[in-house]
């Protein structure tokens, strides 16, 4: 606005200059009253004028900085910038410098993959975890979503390799993962119908159907590793060859399956060599199960249901393994059906004395009925050994003879035989030392 000024001023000056050199050239004429006082105000004007113009000029000539860090306050009395005129050009003084229009920055990119997992834990079914051949399971895997893209409902969990177990190969997501939330992703599958080894790989895909995992490169896959045990034929449910389709806990939380057997939360695994108390070292399967390792610690297991008939058996061998120093436990055998309260089988006391308990309760009473069965083990001491053993428990057909054993090879000590399904309790007759 200041420059705008400029022009006029100058021409206006130049007037008043010329004016009073051509006045200073004419003969004196008589004036009339009150013409002195006019010309005298006139010259004022235009000796104020003249000097508002020098201020001005001497402000257009100020650095640019100093004018917007340093501003010249406007004199009193002078009139205000705002109120010059605007549509004045500006005089050829120093140009104004253009305005340069820079491009826009370049987005800096996030650091890390777009896509990248990151796997936290198994939920269900451990690394190792025995399965029946052909049984249907759940696997859970717990992830977190570590890159900076937002998993939607176009990603997928996808086979990739190994043994095929699932009853699709493409597995939709059903809700959005947002960068750096953890997330369980569950999936239904089938064991392959075999004995022994069987591995599946997996990995997550994008809406674009591109792979990744975890791992520096997200390139790792997700895995399901199982042993297989095809259950015994002559049983009607074999419990060691469905371990890990029950569900384990202990005084101290969920527990895997099968899980580390020197945890002091306790652990569920099996064993296909059993070094018993009696001396004994058999060839068939056992679950050891360890109760958290403190007084009344317990460790239990909740089946699946199975529909019961007349004339089933729940038929067992218990007892310490050998070299458990201190064992001193309770085994209880419980039931229950859909929506109704845990009933009682039965409950045994074992130590660490040499001998074991077979056990035979007939299950005719709940015949026609779907139940499950809860196996628990609770730690009468604070014992570090605790270590208590199922040998080849399962229902079968049909009880045992007064001298049969749940082996061919073993003539049993004590057989317990329960002739009703609901009893209160049995206790071990043996006496506590």
């Amino acid at each position: 606005m200041k420059k705008k000024f400029i022009v006029p001023l100058t021409i206006f000056t130049i007037w008043v200059i010329s004016l009073a050199c051509s006045t200073s050239a004419r003969p004196a004429t008589t004036e009339p009253p009150g013409a002195i006082y006019t010309q005298a105000i006139q010259t004022v004007n235009a000796m104020l004028t003249i000097a508002v113009g020098e201020t001005a000029i001497a402000q257009l000539t100020q650095p640019a900085t100093q004018a917007y860090l340093s501003p010249t306050p406007t004199p009193t009395g002078i009139i205000s910038e705002t109120e010059y005129p605007t549509n004045t050009p500006l005089p050829s003084a120093t140009p104004i410098p253009p305005i340069v229009t820079l491009p826009a920055p370049t987005a800096t990119p996030l650091p890390g993959l777009c896509d990248q997992a990151q796997f936290i834990k198994d939920v269900t079914i451990s690394d190792g975890a025995l399965l029946p051949a052909g049984a249907s399971f759940t696997k859970i895997w717990r992830v977190k979503n570590i890159g900076h893209c937002t998993w939607t409902e176009d990603y997928a969990l996808r086979y990739v390799d190994g043994d095929f177990m699932g009853v699709s190969k493409i597995y939709p997501f059903n809700d959005n993962v947002s960068p750096g939330e953890t997330v369980d992703i569950a999936v239904q599958l089938t064991s392959p119908n075999k004995s022994g080894y069987a591995q599946s790989y997996w990995m997550l895909s994008n809406e674009s159907k591109q792979l990744f995992g975890f791992g520096e490169n997200a390139q790792k896959a997700f895995w399901v590793k199982i042993n297989l045990l095809k259950p015994n034929p002559n049983y009607v449910y074999d419990f060691v060859a469905n371990i890990c389709m029950a569900s384990w806990t202990s005084s101290a939380g969920t527990l895997l399956c099968p899980g580390k057997t020197n945890s002091s939360a306790g652990s569920i695994t099996y064993l296909t060599k059993p070094h018993l108390e009696d001396g004994r070292v058999e060839n068939e399967l056992a679950l050891w199960t360890r109760p958290q390792v403190t007084k009344n610690g317990w460790i239990k297991g909740i089946y699946p249901a199975l529909k019961i008939k007349d004339n089933y058996h729940f038929i067992t061998e218990i007892g310490c393994l050998a070299g458990s120093t201190g064992c001193n436990v309770t085994f209880t055998l419980d039931y229950q059906e859909p929506g109704k309260a845990v009933k009682h089988l039965g409950e045994w006391i074992e130590k660490i004395d040499g001998k074991t308990q077979i056990i035979d309760i007939d299950l005719s009473g709940l015949a026609g009925k779907s139940v499950q069965f809860i196996l628990k083990v609770t730690n009468n001491v604070k014992s570090s050994k605790p270590n208590a053993f199922w040998f080849v428990p399962a229902i079968r057909k049909g009880g045992l003879p007064p001298t049969a054993t749940p082996t061919a090879t073993h003539t049993p000590t004590l057989t317990v035989t329960a002739t009703s399904a609901t009893p209160s309790e049995t206790s071990s007759p043996n006496p506590t030392p």
